[in-house]
């Protein structure tokens, strides 16, 4: 009879996800992981298989709890070019405070390649964040508020790049450039807007 682990799966889990966010896939050891988790090898085991299965679940939580939250606003109906404009705003905020960059961007750099699991949960942070936006300057555009000569697909791929952008910056603590792109990049969006 398997024995009942005496911790907090998920609680273990938030605790590898920010370990392997700091460090990285290749160090973070499994020692390194039994000694953050506070855990046994055989409860690390038992629990989330090998390092590589845990490394897959820990990005795979981040996508559903860190990453895609910051997008409910954008899943309103009525979301248009300011919420659009805010959401932005928001995450330069973050990218520039945060030390260790982002998770899955740090995931794409080191394990996108060889890795076809990390491959699908990087790839569809890039897909709802295009269909996200896309959806956005349509409404906006269908409403009278976005300018109706602006392609919305391509300025919505426009946006998911530079986002890229200012993840990679705000892991180098580019702030200054990121302040710089920054003014560029609203007073863009800003001029596209239906005066009214």
């Amino acid at each position: 009879m398997a024995r009942s682990c005496n911790f907090d799966r998920q609680e273990k889990l938030v605790e590898a996800m920010e370990l392997f966010w700091q460090k990285g896939y290749a160090d973070t050891s499994v020692a390194d992981l039994v000694d953050h988790l506070k855990i046994n090898r055989f409860s690390l085991y038992n629990s989330f298989g090998d390092k590589l299965s845990l490394y897959r679940e820990a990005l795979a939580y981040y996508f559903d709890n860190h990453a895609m939250p910051n997008l409910t606003p954008l899943f309103a109906e009525t979301a248009g070019l300011d919420e659009l404009v805010t959401y932005l705003e928001e995450f330069i905020v973050r990218q520039s405070n945060q030390p260790f960059g982002c998770f899955l961007q740090n995931a794409v750099l080191e394990k996108y390649l060889s890795d076809e699991v990390v491959q699908g949960i990087c790839t569809r942070l890039f897909d709802e964040l295009h269909q996200t936006f896309e959806r956005v300057l349509q409404g906006a555009q269908q409403r009278g508020e976005l300018s109706a000569g602006v392609q919305c697909t391509q300025l919505a791929s426009f946006l998911v790049m530079q986002m890229q952008g200012i993840r990679v910056l705000g892991k180098a603590r580019q702030q200054a450039r990121i302040a710089q792109a920054r003014e560029v990049l609203m007073g863009y969006l800003k001029s596209l807007a239906v005066s009214g």
